[in-house]
Parts: structure tokens; C-alpha cells; sequence
């Protein structure tokens, strides 16, 4: 079924209508145009997704349908590595509506605690971490700049089964969380973990911010938003791509500026096609952190305007994208990456570059942003 037809079939809903925005970009964007195939264990895959969010006390809608934006964006790969990534996708977007749904958005204090007990794990809950090890990644909730540390490895062991009770007192979103980070921490470097960490540390300062905008009234001006949004997103979720393909990008090329374009350039892409299709509901949630809201009070545009002037800023952003997925090549014989570590590299940039149509149609058939939900 075509995307046009998804967008058909799901017709009706606020929800598909904000989506089917997005459609025009499909003619417009050469990241976005072919169909995604569909992970050839997509039922396995749901099945076992919903075990877990069941067995770790999330609520998640069935019609919420995180399982297929994974299946889509790992087609070629394997199983696990799938549906490692489907349940981060679901704890991300919970932990999301954490900021944006309940009340909790709007307090700075718990926005911060929260975020601190989270950075605090990542280190504590890896078997042989020194104590400076510990405290130079919490401290990372505030720091500027990642820190150095060991060598990087280019393939990456089995994982380690971790199931745990939850703790009294411990929320099922941290909890899950606590879960994956067991399943995912030890199959990757301590260079990974701290990178993870201070992603997951900007995601705190974003949220944070967003949470005194709530409070103080304010609208995050046309310049800061991206930067905002970038944030928010959560910048660990494109290192997760990694140890959910059983690779670790080589720290030479991932901290290149190509490199980081390429991720930056998926995150706003996702990021900002996100809210044109959730700006209807966000926006009947008197929540004004969206592009397309920032957008129109910025301009003085109508919806319908500031919807279209997002687009155009997805289709330049989508450019960004493949330029540097098409530098990759002449990077890897600059950097000097053997046959192997080129290989995975590759595996990461290509799903960087699915990611934007595989979330296109995850966003027509999702009831997430159905404002009646």
C-alpha cells in the first residue's frame, strides 16, 4: 500500500490530516520519496514489543505503532537489533509526553532531577566504571564538551540478557529505561556510554528550557527553536543506531563536521516533520514548543503558511542530508577506515537516510497525534 493510500485509508482524523501535510515534500525530496520496505518480521516483532511494554508497566496505545517506524527504518537488519530499537523508540516517545502532556513540563526542578537520576544510571549501572568515570558523566548534565577516553571498537559483542524487577518506588518510564540501558550499555565502548550520556544530558537542558518558556508565557524565537529542538528530541537516539546494528562508528569520522551533519540533519528533518504533523495537537495542549507554531508567531502566519514555510525548511535540511552522505565516501579513504569499518559506518549513514520516509509513514498510520486520543 502506497503512502498516498495510507493517508486515504487513515482519513477522517486530525491526526492523518496534519500528516498528509507532509505529502507534498515526497515529490520535492529525494530522501522521501521511495517506499519503505517492511521488516520481514514485523509480527514477531509486535509481539514481542508489546510483552515487553506490558511486562515494564508502559501504556502504549497498539495504534501508537512505534514497532513499524523500526520495521521500517531496519528493513534489511536483523530482528533483535529491530526490536531494540522499536522499544527505545516507545520509552523515548513516553518519556517525551512526560515534558509535553502532564504537569511535569512545566517544572524546572523535576525536569532536572529527573534527567540527573538518568545520567546517574548510565554510569552506575556499568559493571567496572571507576568512580571518576561516574562523577565526570553526571557532570556531563551541564558540561559543554564530551570527554576523551579508551579506543573504539568496530564490531561490537553479543548482548548481555539484563531483566531486573523494577524497584519500589521507580516509575515504569524509568524503569524501562533502566531495562534498555542494561541491554544496550555493555556491547559498546566507554567512549559510546559517555556520548550517550551527554546526549542524554542535552535532552535534559532542553527539556528544562522549555519547561521555564511554559511557565514564563514565552515563544521560543524563529533562530533558537532548532537548536531547542535538537535537543528535545533526545541526541542519543541517532547514537542508538549504532548497538542496535552491532557497530560503533570510528571517533575520527563520527566527529567530523560531515558527520555531524549528517546526523543533525536527520534529527531536524524527523524532528521538524514531527511537528507539522503533531501541531494540532500540541496546539489544543496550549503548548507552543512546534515549528509551525513558532513559525507563524514569528511571521504572523497563518497555519496553513506556516506549515508550508516549514516545509520548505525540511526540503533544504533534506538536501543537507544527502550532501553529506555523498562526501562519506571520500572520508573514509581520508581517514584511512579499513574495508570493514567503512562498511559499518555505511550500515549507519543508510539508516540515517531511510529515517525520514520511514517516519513519513509511520506518521499517516500512527493515532499518536489523533487529538481525540
Amino acid at each position: 500500500m502506497s503512502v498516498i493510500d495510507t493517508a486515504t485509508r487513515t482519513g477522517g482524523r486530525a491526526s492523518s490530516v496534519a500528516a498528509a501535510l507532509l505529502l507534498p515534500l515526497v515529490d520535492r525530496v529525494p530522501v522521501m520519496a521511495a517506499p519503505c520496505r517492511m521488516h520481514a518480521s514485523i509480527d514477531r516483532i509486535t509481539a514481542s514489543l508489546a510483552d515487553w511494554t506490558r511486562e515494564i508497566g508502559l501504556e502504549t496505545p497498539v495504534l501508537a505503532r512505534f514497532d513499524r517506524m523500526a520495521g521500517r527504518a531496519f528493513a534489511g537488519f536483523g530482528t533483535d537489533s529491530t526490536l531494540l530499537f522499536a522499544k527505545w523508540l516507545t520509552w523515548l516517545f513516553h518519556f517525551d509526553d512526560e515534558w509535553d502532556e502532564k504537569p511535569a513540563g512545566r517544572a524546572a526542578g523535576i525536569v532536572e532531577a529527573t534527567f540527573s537520576r538518568l545520567v546517574r544510571h548510565t554510569a552506575e549501572a556499568v559493571h567496572g566504571e571507576t568512580q571518576a568515570a561516574r562523577t565526570a558523566m553526571t557532570a556531563s548534565l551541564t558540561a559543554a564538551r564530551p570527554r576523551p577516553s579508551a579506543p573504539v571498537m568496530t564490531r561490537i559483542p553479543s548482548p548481555l540478557p539484563v531483566r531486573t524487577p523494577r524497584p519500589e518506588g521507580v516509575s515504569p518510564v524509568e524503569a524501562a529505561f533502566r531495562d534498555l540501558w542494561g541491554a544496550t550499555a555493555p556491547r559498546m565502548s566507554r567512549r559510546w556510554r559517555e556520548r550517550f550520556a551527554h546526549g542524554l544530558a542535552a535532552q535534559g537542558v532542553a527539556c528544562r528550557t522549555e519547561a521555564e518558556n511554559r511557565c514564563a508565557g514565552r515563544v521560543p524565537s524563529i533562530t533558537e527553536y532548532p537548536v531547542l529542538r535538537r535537543g528535545t528530541v533526545g541526541p542519543y537516539l541517532f547514537d542508538l543506531v549504532e548497538p542496535c546494528l552491532g557497530v560503533e562508528v570510528p571517533a575520527e569520522l563520527r566527529e567530523c563536521r560531515t558527520w555531524r551533519t549528517l546526523v543533525d540533519a536527520c534529527n531536524d528533518v524527523t524532528a521538524w516533520c514531527n511537528d507539522v504533523a503533531s501541531h494540532h495537537k500540541e496546539r489544543a495542549n496550549g503548548d507552543v514548543h512546534n515549528y509551525v507554531m513558532v513559525a507563524a508567531h514569528a511571521f504572523g502566519l497563518s497555519d496553513a503558511e506556516a506549515v508550508a514555510w516549514v516545509n520548505d525548511r525540511i526540503a533544504e535540511r533534506s538536501e543537507d542530508l544527502r550532501a553529506a552522505a555523498r562526501r562519506l565516501p571520500g572520508l573514509f579513504d581520508e581517514f584511512g577506515l579499513t574495508p570493514v569499518e567503512a562498511r559499518n559506518a555505511s550500515k549507519v549513514a543508510c539508516a540515517f537516510l531511510t529515517a525520514p520516509r520511514a517516519q513519513l509513514e509511520w506518521l499517516l498510520e500512527s493515532e499518536r497525534y489523533d487529538v481525540t486520543a
